[in-house]
């Protein structure tokens, strides 16, 4: 499929530099690598750090040691191959790393994006089974800081906390926890503070783990004590609005349709100015990747996307709620993972 797409469009060769990608492509973890792919052979591109576990484990690939920098290395297999046009990853690449290669290369480099990050945003059924994993032990951690997030408990010792969980567990935090109380839940990606739990007062839990490779975002809205009319209005318009999102996922329908959904009944209901971001977001081997689910994207729904389904209300100096779960379209409709 790769080589399908750098034939169409008219390239010798692709090179690959996203780390997420070059994972994906080779199944190789360890970062500070490249991939550069032709026609007919596959480059691995790394120094002497991984060059031993690379060679051990990557047998569809040539294996390529950096002796002095990255760039003549690149070049060397550009030249031995005759390459006349290579591809590169605009969104990845920085502009003087890409300056530099193309005063190296005696090649033209084309910007490319989101060729294999595309490919990424279908998952296979491996994909799904680690992602489920992930899941798994994100609900743990998740029902953990439930427990502990008692009235004087910092917001920072709770997010501390839940990445200790994930380490304990042979994972890391896929990104620093957001878990907010009072307040501060206005603030969708709140840094925790040594603000406490209060009596009467709605946290906001946002965590997700890194584990073998793939990733998982989960948020929930807890309350300890009485909850405040508002709170419990605002709260169940979040709710209905994710019902309606998740209702309308089925293969072949246009992306923006799923955040309109939501997007229109938090509006009906007088709290639109309050829900900025996007309705969701791919998640997979990267926390943040394809498929945006927004109201600008209209690619069609495809079975083997996973992506959240996250509506929200913030309201300044007041606060805010927001639910988030995983979502797998299938062949037939979708199903929650998170739930």
């Amino acid at each position: 499929m790769l080589r399908e797409e750098i034939k169409k469009r008219s390239l010798d060769a692709l090179l690959v530099t996203n780390e997420a990608n070059v994972s994906y492509l080779s199944g190789f973890r360890d970062g500070d690598s490249s991939l550069l792919l032709t026609s007919k052979r596959a480059f691995f591109i790394t120094d002497s750090r991984y060059i031993e576990e690379a060679r051990d484990s990557l047998k569809l690939f040539d294996i390529e040691l950096v002796r002095s920098s990255t760039y003549e290395t690149i070049e060397k297999i550009v030249g031995k191959g005759l390459l006349k046009r290579v591809g590169f990853e605009s969104m990845n690449l920085s502009y003087e790393v890409a300056s530099r290669l193309k005063s190296t290369l005696n090649a033209k480099l084309a910007p490319i994006k989101n060729v294999v990050e595309d490919m990424r945003g279908i998952k296979d059924s491996l994909e799904v089974k680690a992602i489920r994993k992930s899941i798994a032990l994100a609900k743990d951690v998740l029902s953990k800081i439930m427990r502990l997030a008692k009235i004087g408990t910092s917001e920072k010792s709770l997010s501390i906390e839940a990445m200790i969980s994930f380490i304990g567990n042979g994972a890391k935090s896929a990104f620093p926890p957001v878990i907010s109380a009072g307040r501060n839940t206005s603030k969708p990606h709140a840094i925790p503070s040594d603000n406490t739990v209060k009596e009467d007062s709605p946290v906001m839990i946002d965590i997700g783990c890194s584990l073998e490779g793939y990733n998982s975002d989960i948020t929930r809205m807890l309350f300890l004590g009485r909850i405040k009319a508002k709170f419990k209005e605002i709260y169940n318009i979040v709710s209905a609005a994710q019902d309606k999102a998740i209702e309308m996922i089925i293969p072949g329908r246009r992306i923006s349709e799923i955040d309109s959904a939501a997007r229109k009944y938090i509006g009906d209901k007088g709290f639109g100015k309050y829900f900025g971001h996007a309705l969701g977001h791919g998640v997979g081997m990267e926390v943040h990747e394809s498929p945006t689910v927004s109201k600008m994207n209209d690619d069609l729904l495809r079975p083997g996307m996973v992506f959240t389904v996250e509506p929200a209300i913030y309201i300044p100096k007041f606060g805010g709620v927001r639910i988030e779960d995983m979502v797998l379209v299938t062949d037939t409709g979708c199903e929650v993972l998170t739930c």
